[in-house]
Order: C-alpha cells, then structure tokens, then sequence
C-alpha cells in the first residue's frame, strides 16, 4: 500500500510518461491477479463444525455423513470441517462461540441449547414421552418449528435433531422399587430439570460433572450415576458401578445447529442447500444407529462381568404417578411460553399416538 505524502511527491517527479504508465499497467494487472485468486477462494465456504463426540463413533459416522449431505446438496460450495474430541472447547462454551457467529456448526444436546433458551428444555422433559418412537414423531413434526422460534433470537439456528441415547439407572444394586431411590445420593449434572426430578421421586441429587463421576461412586460421595451407555463403558464407570437398572429415565435429544450469523451471510442458494441437506436425516433414523450402539455396549457390559437388570411395571407406574407435578413445575417457571410448549407436546402426543 502506498501512502502518498511530502517524499512521495518529490520522486514522483522523476517517472516519465512511458515509465509512469508501464507501472500503472503492472499495478492494474497484479490487481487483477489478485482479486481473481480471492474470487477463487470464495467459491468454498468452510464452515467450522465443533462435536465432543470421537469420530470413530455414530455420531462422528453421522457428523461425517452431514457434511458429504452439504457438500452435494450445495454442488461444492459449502464445506463442513469437523472439529472432533471437544478440539474447540466444550459443549457450552462452543456454543456460545456459534451464537455469536465464532463458530459456524456444532453438534449439542438440547440440554446445551438450554442454556441458550431455557424453555428448550422443556422439550426433553424427564418422562414425558410415553415411547422413543412417539417422541420421534413429535420431535420431527411439532418441535421443529418452535425449537427454531426459540433459538434463533439467540443467533443459534436449529438444523435437525440428534440423539444422546438412552438414560438408564447405574449403581451397586438393582433399582426395583421407589423406595429404594429415597434419600439414595444420585449424581447429576447441575440443571434445575436434573435436581428437581431427583428430588420429585424422593433421591438426594449431588452435583457431579461426568469427568467426577467414578471418583464419586468409589468413595461413596454418589451411590447411583444415571447415564447412558455410551458413556458408562468407555469411561470404565461400569467397573466401579457394574449393576444397570434398565428404567429409562431419560431420552436424550441432541440437534445439530448452525450460526444463525453464518446462515444470513449465505446466499439464498446456499441456505436453501443446507436445510435440503438437514432435511435428509429424521429423529427416527437417527434413534435406530445410536441404539443399535447402545445394544452393542450392553453386550460388552455383560461380557466383563456387568449386570442388566429389568425393572417391573409397577416400579414404572409408580415412577409415572410422581411426574406430572413436576412437569407442571418446570414448565411454570417459563410463564406463557412453557404453557404454550407443553400444550404443544400434548397435542403432538395424542396425534402422534403412544
């Protein structure tokens, strides 16, 4: 760049004509060069995509498979680059970074997206699906739509649905009444839906991060780790807590998620692309891989010595019984809007049959 001033003007004076214009004509073409390797570099757009999941898994499969979904869908143009492992940060943290546009894909839990938009997370509420493939059905056909409304303002545009797995109860001994979770030292990730659901069926919820968890249960801080498999086996809890109760507290939506920042910088052509690319995976599709995953890890628990216990209907009717106050509960503290949602999932439940 070129600063004309006092000694610029001085040699200035030394250029004569065909010199002067022979390095104009250089100046021109160089430009030239150069504004047409940046239009080169614009042609294919990277979009950065942060997952705490190993690739060697379904949901790196699945990552993996949406960007091949992008790529085609938008002949070349975009390109998804996935950042495995946590590699740019956690789960929270990189998602603050995509809701203010530093970050241009993820892969989350809704629970994530609830520190976002805290009513989302009345979409996952503990037990109020009456199965996976009616909470399917309600998730592709009813929440869409308003987990959109809900997170965009907070620069996170939903993509489509994911899925953590199924939540199962860990401990030393079989769960096979309600009685015995009273006063049972269970632990949690700090969420209010997480304590107060704990608290609802009688149980002492005790802060835990995952990283803690099994330092927890060997010197008794933590009785029972509610989780899913596909965190119990590899992270070697199920050494130290070897006896699953198969109640299924907790179905585990997760959701891909673009930068609602990124996704207005797009062309309508491009952003057109990516949702037909969204568009190609459902809820139950992606249920059916990480179950299949999860069956695969029940038989490795059971190969190393592990046990799998199958909880009676009257320990799920009286689970039942204690959740609608609770439900009720969560959904007040968000006013209208949780009403709205919850009327929303009831209405999606009945139509969508059980």
């Amino acid at each position: 760049m070129f600063v004309w001033g006092n000694t610029a003007s001085s040699h200035a004076s030394r250029w004569q004509g065909g010199k002067h214009m022979k390095f104009l004509k250089t100046c021109a073409a160089l430009g030239v060069i150069a504004m047409g390797g940046a239009t080169g570099a614009s042609a294919e757009t990277v979009l950065k995509l942060a997952t705490a999941a190993p690739e060697k898994t379904p949901w790196g499969a699945q990552v993996n498979r949406l960007a091949e979904a992008i790529a085609e869908e938008s002949e070349g143009r975009l390109k998804v680059e996935p950042y495995f492992n946590s590699q740019l940060g956690t789960e929270n943290d990189t998602l603050a970074q995509l809701a203010r546009g530093r970050i241009e894909m993820g892969l989350f839990t809704v629970s994530a997206g609830a520190q976002q938009a805290p009513e989302v997370g009345l979409m996952q509420l503990y037990g109020i699906y009456d199965s996976n493939e009616q909470r399917a059905c309600v998730q592709d056909n009813y929440l869409t739509d308003k987990i959109r409304e809900r997170l965009s303002p907070k620069g996170v545009y939903f993509g489509t649905w994911a899925e953590v797995g199924n939540g199962y109860l860990m401990s030393n001994e079989p769960i096979t009444s309600v009685e015995q979770l009273k006063g049972m030292k269970v632990g949690i990730s700090v969420n209010k839906i997480n304590s107060e659901y704990w608290k609802t069926v009688g149980a002492n919820p005790v802060p835990v991060s995952p990283g803690e968890a099994a330092s927890g249960a060997s010197t008794g801080l933590i009785e029972m780790y509610p989780t899913v498999y596909s965190f119990y086996i590899p992270s070697g809890l199920n050494k130290i807590i070897p006896v699953v109760s198969e109640y299924n507290y907790a179905n585990g939506p997760g959701m891909f998620a673009l930068s609602q920042r990124a996704l207005e910088q797009m062309s309508e052509e491009d952003q057109a692309a990516i949702n037909r690319a969204f568009d190609r995976f459902t809820s139950r599709e992606i249920m059916d891989e990480i179950f299949a995953f999860e069956d695969k890890m029940r038989e490795v628990h059971l190969s190393q010595g592990g046990q799998i216990v199958q909880v009676g209907e009257e320990f799920r009717e009286e689970m039942a019984a204690l959740l609608p106050p609770f439900w009720a509960a969560m959904a007040a503290d968000h006013g209208e809007v949780g009403a709205e949602i919850m009327a929303l999932i009831e209405k999606a439940k009945a139509e969508c049959g059980s």
